[in-house]
């Protein structure tokens, strides 16, 4: 059965899976299966979340996986992930209608909706790099609701800016140079904006118990020019509130081993956190 799957999304029209490797076509295979075998089409998106993240515990963590030479192009790697890459496969794949074989080319404009801004890629620019940024625009597609205010957020003093800072150590704006106008232009419009926050100091036990299994977890961070440093999805083991996500330390997709609140204070950079949930 899996050798017929596998045969059937190869055979796919070339413009259906953009840089997709039978590596890659095999895992999305496997992962139909996982699918099928949890029930993930009954369950609400919401639900989805951890059980998809769980099909990736295990797998290595690899950095810089989106940022190659050439043309800006939607990257497709079920092999490797870190922590952004790991959410935005997890968030695409629960956003699936169907899980089956034909669902494929689904899925491709799911992670594209993800990752770029409006589902369309035009560049380096289009590409949402910043988390806050990313939550603005997945809000504003109806795919999720910030429940930061909700949960006692309060502004977020940082500003963005690290991207052009660093232009020059950067191949896609001296491949292509208007994208280095346009990335300033996305910096300005986030710096612009209200952004919430709840900090570390307010991350409570009685906090986390009012987030949910799935919801996304944005770590911001004192770093200078960035708005967050880390991502994750929240998940209940023994009583607690923890992380799932890829981590640069264990150098896997795991399962932190203390509370949401234990591993804040492991990281002093990780100022607070920014709450995302589903929103159906």
């Amino acid at each position: 059965m899996a050798k017929l799957l596998l045969i059937f999304l190869l055979a796919l029209a070339p413009d259906t899976k953009p840089g997709i490797s039978p590596e890659d076509s095999a895992r999305f295979v496997q992962f139909i299966q996982y699918a099928r075998a949890q029930g993930l089409e009954r369950l609400p998106r919401q639900e989805r979340m951890t059980l998809i993240g769980e099909f990736f515990l295990g797998l290595p963590y690899e950095g810089g996986t989106l940022d190659r030479s050439g043309r800006e192009e939607l990257v497709v790697n079920l092999r490797a992930m870190d922590c952004v890459t790991f959410v935005d496969n997890v968030l695409s794949l629960a956003l699936l209608d169907r899980y089956d074989p034909a669902s494929l080319p689904a899925w491709l404009r799911e992670l594209r909706r993800v990752r770029y801004r409006g589902g369309k890629i035009d560049g380096y620019a289009s590409r949402l790099h910043y988390s806050t940024d990313w939550l603005h625009e997945m809000c504003r597609e109806g795919i999720l609701r910030d429940m930061t205010r909700e949960l006692g957020g309060i502004p977020f003093p940082g500003q963005v800016g690290l991207i052009t800072a660093t232009a020059d150590k950067r191949p896609a704006f001296r491949d292509d140079t208007s994208q280095l106008s346009k990335m300033r232009a996305v910096e300005r419009a986030i710096n612009g904006r209200e952004r919430l926050y709840i900090p570390r100091g307010r991350v409570t036990p009685e906090l986390c118990q009012k987030i949910q299994d799935g919801d996304i977890i944005l770590f911001t961070t004192d770093k200078k020019g960035l708005d967050t440093a880390h991502v994750g999805i929240a998940c209940r083991r023994n009583g607690a509130t923890r992380v799932m996500h890829a981590s640069l330390g264990k150098r896997e997709v795991t399962v932190s081993q203390e509370s949401l609140a234990g591993y804040l204070e492991k990281i002093p950079s990780h100022s607070g956190i920014i709450i995302a949930r589903l929103n159906y």
